[in-house]
């Protein structure tokens, strides 16, 4: 009976430190390239990764046609989950969607730097690791 695929979301923060080439690259590809694992979307998460990585100050890090093959190729390999209504479960409202993302996909795991949510270390069944916990516990 095949494995259950571990359902990951993962913050915007880590998407513009993989396209900057910091040393997060090399975990992320891993998750990109680990068929036990699906990655979680939703088009709000991709306009967020959008709007990000088109800000000037990361004009100097990576051309903006990465984010664009980004988005492209997470298209192809994510599982996208639609989301409307967007409770206030966090510190910080801007991210209440991802716990809304987390909750409607069932996902296992969200993987973030920020610390408003990796305050609240769990959601519902989602675990809210640092990439390095995800790393020592996953990789």
């Amino acid at each position: 009976m095949p494995r259950k695929k571990t359902k990951i979301i993962i913050d915007t923060n880590l998407w513009i430190s993989f396209l900057i080439g910091l040393k997060t690259s090399s975990a992320i590809r891993n998750i990109l390239t680990d068929q036990t694992v699906c990655i979680v979307m939703t088009e709000r998460l991709e306009k967020e990764i959008m709007a990000v990585a088109t800000r000037p100050k990361f004009s100097r890090y990576f051309d903006p046609n990465a984010c664009h093959q980004l988005l492209s190729f997470l298209r192809q390999r994510s599982d996208n989950y639609l989301i409307h209504k967007i409770p206030q479960r966090c510190r910080d409202p801007k991210d209440d969607y991802l716990l809304e993302l987390a909750q409607v996909s069932d996902a296992d795991i969200l993987v973030t730097g920020d610390k408003d949510l990796l305050d609240l270390r769990t959601f519902g069944i989602c675990k809210i690791l640092t990439l390095a916990e995800f790393k020592n516990l996953f990789l």
